[in-house]
């Protein structure tokens, strides 16, 4: 072959390579727009949270635009201030640790670390009292969520992955009347049936909370960015897939006085920061 003819096939074989990467990004783009048009929710409005705050692990409303925040590292409670963007007070109750979540009962606080450990601090806001709980387990468990359960006058804990077996997640129970862990399972979360079999990825929960208007349970994970919604026996009802751009770390869930939803990210290639998100109806 010729060098003219070999430079003439270069020419063209680098255009079709130009061309092909050029149609390959506008398909990626148009699939990525719309994944974001079919999303199942919409993020209303977002706070940038400080540095100390970014590894945000747990937050739980008490008052009109007022959240209580607790992040892995320190025994610390942030006090947030929605409206003015900052925190305005914080309230040591432990040395450090992997602090998990947050649960507040009229002006207790209760919150906790991965272990399974509950560090109770009553009268958090005027005159903090520590006590804390170790749960009587036979193996070590890693806890990540924390949800009050009024009606029932309990806490309840979910492991993350070291719990499993068969596909199957353990939920715990402390009992608030007796400041104790109670030895019956109240659910379990199953991950290999159901709306599972076509999840990519195992699903490890990060957060639960119960949703006030409804009484249904909600389930972060934060590996793979999804909301869980679960009935108020633990059945599946819902698994909504979040945008990775805005949600790096999804690790706490609140609803404010309104039945509001809020979910706090901790940082990654953006800041750390708190999203009201907006579930669609289903279909």
């Amino acid at each position: 072959m010729s060098m003219r003819i070999l430079g003439i096939v270069v020419i063209i074989l680098g255009l079709a390579g130009i061309v092909a990467f050029s149609f390959s990004n506008k398909f990626e783009k148009e699939i990525h727009e719309q994944v974001k048009e079919s999303r199942e929710y919409s993020v209303e409005k977002r706070w940038v949270l400080p540095e100390i705050l970014e590894e945000v692990s747990g937050i739980n409303f008490f008052a009109n635009d007022k959240l209580a925040a607790v992040q892995d590292e320190d025994g610390i409670i942030f006090i947030y201030d929605l409206a003015k963007g900052e925190i305005e007070r914080e309230i040591d109750f432990g040395g450090n640790g992997d602090y998990e979540a947050i649960s507040i009962k009229e002006e207790d606080a209760f919150i906790l670390r991965s272990d399974g450990v509950i560090f109770e601090v009553k009268d958090f806001l005027s005159s903090p009292q520590v006590t804390t709980y170790e749960p009587d387990l036979e193996h070590s468990v890693n806890f990540e969520g924390l949800c009050l359960s009024k009606k029932a006058e309990k806490l309840l804990l979910l492991t993350k992955d070291e719990d499993v077996k068969n596909g199957v997640k353990n939920v715990y129970s402390f009992n608030l009347k007796s400041k104790q862990f109670e030895k019956d399972i109240p659910f379990k979360l199953e991950t290999e049936k159901g709306i599972f079999k076509d999840y990519k990825g195992s699903f490890r929960p990060s957060e639960i909370e119960i949703n006030p208007k409804t009484g249904e349970f909600y389930v972060l994970d934060a590996k793979h960015p999804r909301l869980l919604i679960l009935n108020s026996t633990f059945q599946v009802l819902r698994l909504i897939t979040f945008d990775e751009d805005e949600f790096e770390q999804p690790e706490g869930i609140g609803f404010d006085t309104e039945g509001r939803l809020y979910i706090s990210n901790e940082a990654g290639d953006s800041d750390a920061n708190i999203l009201q998100v907006e579930l669609k109806p289903v279909k």
